[in-house]
């Protein structure tokens, strides 16, 4: 499992199972010194990535360094300051993606998009989940994933994140816990990505992940918050449409970026400002 720790005063992710290096939050302090870590750190370890989400003011000093943007989000901190997502590859060969994956989302693109139905769903309830949900919350995310690149199957990691700002929404049919999602927030950027959509097999085709977005949207605008986004699997094109159906838009493809589901996969980001 990918571990998350500091390095200065900035919040990093890593390990062997996305192969990578996620820079998650750039503290300024560690601006000028961070990136020769980075480097150090990946060689040690023989990474063949590293993923950086920074504010647009630093980009000059990892472009120095010869990072790629790979996706941007305009005001993503505090409404005002872009995001950049930056790639580095120590391995030419993670660079590589497959065209089917590219014309798939190209497809997706230019389709309409189906936004989501005002008429409420009467057999489903939607709340936010708290401590004593955790059992059915790890039910639920074992039988949707095969493996993720953060430990959800862990109850005292979903009691830590529920603690630290993570957000859970979850869609019941008579108590029973059919689909999850979550909001990463960072109240200092108002901002929030809106991830860990797991919806049960039996409860699919009912657009549960759409109205699932939407209550956490609602949720999220009359707490101030201004930037929404997610990082969506290339290969699940269901999941994109979910986001182009509330109007959100595209940003960017992290290739080969995040293991998810046994593999590698390359994942798109969409964003809404709100």
């Amino acid at each position: 499992m990918d571990k998350t720790e500091k390095i200065g005063q900035s919040l990093i992710q890593h390990g062997k199972d996305s192969n990578r290096i996620y820079l998650m939050k750039l503290h300024p302090s560690d601006a000028a010194s961070i990136i020769s870590v980075l480097f150090d750190l990946a060689h040690k370890n023989g990474y063949t990535k590293i993923f950086a989400k920074i504010p647009s003011t630093y980009y000059p000093l990892f472009l120095s360094a010869g990072f790629q943007i790979e996706a941007s989000i305009p005001g993503f901190y505090d409404g005002n300051e872009d995001g950049l997502f930056l790639g580095y590859y120590l391995d030419a060969s993670r660079k590589l993606i497959k065209n089917k994956y590219l014309k798939t989302l190209g497809e997706l693109l230019t389709s309409e998009a189906n936004p989501i139905d005002q008429q409420k769903l009467d057999q489903y309830s939607f709340r936010i989940l708290n401590e004593k949900d955790i059992e059915q919350m790890i039910a639920v995310f074992r039988q949707v994933f095969a493996s993720y690149p953060f430990p959800i199957f862990d109850p005292h990691y979903l009691k830590e994140t529920m603690e630290d700002g993570v957000i859970y929404f979850g869609a019941f049919t008579d108590e029973r816990l059919t689909g999850i999602s979550s909001a990463e927030t960072d109240a200092s950027s108002l901002n929030a990505e809106m991830t860990d959509f797991a919806v049960l097999h039996e409860a699919r085709g009912k657009r549960l992940a759409l109205h699932l977005l939407n209550q956490m949207e609602q949720h999220l605008k009359n707490s101030s918050y201004k930037t929404l986004y997610t990082i969506a699997r290339l290969h699940s094109p269901s999941m994109n449409k979910t986001f182009m159906n509330m109007r959100y838009k595209f940003a960017g493809t992290l290739i080969n970026n995040t293991q998810i589901s046994g593999g590698i996969e390359s994942m798109n980001i969409w964003y809404k400002n709100i």
